[in-house]
């Protein structure tokens, strides 16, 4: 009994890590049409198993029992067929898919070859010991592979299509290496140790700059992720400040109303005898109290306010206002994220047009097909995004300064929105479009 399930073991083994492998890739990638079951996870077992035990040709339960295989065979025989049933049956980039199989193989190694001193025992141990110690070493091999197949599926390579042929070529390198290395090692294969150790130093010597520029470049992004959120947050002190001026304003007004009847109240008087010096005294503060009422007003309380601010600041640096502003009251929508958009766009616009020399700023925002179009429009002498399509800051500080745009696409996604940036007619031209639900009706 035991032995006819230590020969399952070694049977089916290596046919689980490699379907292992291809559920992996089916899972990060699409499956094609004709990935079926069988053709996709029995029907490789099946040839796999008979290239990988030709060596015992012709077949029977004794030669597959007695015959020594190498394992550089079987690496051999699982990556070839690894690499055809991926390119066959799995949509997606080649390269991609290379990737995840390469590190697949590399981990598989090292897990492989950390248990090889087992197999130096295995003709002085008893046969008993060494198969259950084979069979529990296998468990351990496939919870290792098993952790590593769900690290691949939760963090995909996204980014790959980014990177360059140096990058993608470098980010291939370090599996290939190791593995090679970890080959070179195993004394099936016999290489000199003068050999080895030159392969191996070349090897380490390439891999450790990749493995500091890797630590530069996560280094980079918390530290970009920190301004960000320091960004926000000063964002967000903005927004309570905007909060509780907007309360102060509406007491403010209350009072103003309240004096005006007071100098309503006296004009009356006047206009029963008193001096005329006086009624227009009284008469030019009660002008001065309706302008302070001027303004956009949509009864969204806080994006009033924002663009009515932004708009006094812009109007005051001699920048041209023009603003076209339909949308209901209450809008449905998340006001803190959407007010960091209106608010980073705005002082971008602001920034870019003091630099102009006819400064001119267009506002326009309303709903269209249950969408909320937020377009600020600022005029330009020359088109930025030619020389400059990502925005990147050109100023000094870096480190401070660039992250409006990195705000704005970051509460784009919050707001499952579009951004697009464009130049138009001499115009720079950014654009949100905000999917909306219950929209109130008019």
């Amino acid at each position: 009994m035991f032995d006819a399930l230590y020969l399952l073991y070694q049977l089916s083994g290596n046919g689980i890590i490699l379907i292992l492998l291809q559920r992996t890739l089916c899972t990060i990638f699409e499956k094609k049409k004709n990935a079926n079951t069988f053709l996709n996870y029995i029907l490789l077992v099946l040839i796999y198993w008979f290239i990988y035990y030709l060596p015992a040709m012709p077949f029977s339960l004794k030669n597959l029992l007695n015959v020594s295989i190498p394992y550089y065979y079987y690496f051999i025989t699982s990556i070839l067929l690894s690499f055809i049933w991926a390119f066959a049956f799995v949509k997606g980039d080649v390269m991609e898919k290379c990737a995840y199989i390469l590190y697949f193989y590399a981990v598989y190694k090292c897990f492989k070859f950390i248990l090889g001193a087992l197999y130096d025992f295995q003709t002085t141990m008893d046969s008993m010991l060494y198969k259950t110690l084979d069979m529990l070493s296998f468990l351990l091999v496939f919870a290792g592979m098993l952790l590593l197949c769900r690290i691949l599926i939760k963090h995909p390579l996204k980014f790959l299509h980014k990177l360059s042929r140096l990058e993608k070529a470098l980010l291939l390198f370090c599996p290939i290496s190791f593995f090679s290395l970890l080959q070179l090692a195993d004394p099936s294969v016999n290489v000199p140790y003068i050999v080895f150790i030159p392969v191996a130093a070349f090897i380490l010597l390439v891999n450790l700059p990749i493995i500091y520029i890797l630590y530069v470049t996560i280094g980079e992004q918390y530290e970009s992720r920190y301004q960000i959120e320091r960004a926000l947050a000063e964002t967000s002190a903005q927004l309570t400040r905007y909060r509780y001026t907007i309360i102060m304003e509406e007491q403010a007004r209350k009072e103003r109303h309240e004096l005006k009847n007071n100098y309503f109240y006296m004009q009356s008087l006047l206009k029963e005898g008193k001096t005329e010096q006086l009624e227009a005294y009284l008469a030019n503060h009660i002008g001065d109290l309706n302008d302070g009422d001027a303004g956009l007003h949509t009864n969204n309380v806080l994006i009033d306010h924002i663009l009515n601010v932004k708009l006094s600041y812009a109007r005051k640096k001699a920048i041209k206002t023009y603003t076209e502003v339909l949308i209901p009251e209450n809008l449905p929508i998340n006001e803190e994220y959407f007010c960091t958009i209106l608010l980073n766009l705005l002082d971008n616009a602001i920034e870019a047009s003091l630099l102009e020399k006819d400064p001119d700023i267009q506002i326009f925002m309303n709903l269209k097909n249950k969408n909320l179009i937020c377009s600020i429009k600022n005029k330009i002498g020359k088109n930025v995004l030619d020389n400059n399509p990502t925005l990147m800051t050109t100023k000094p500080d870096k480190k401070n300064h660039g992250l409006g745009m990195k705000i704005i696409k970051n509460r784009v996604r919050k707001l499952n929105a579009l951004f697009d940036i464009s130049v138009e007619n001499n115009y720079f031209v950014a654009t949100v479009v905000i999917p909306l639900k219950n929209i109130p009706m008019h």
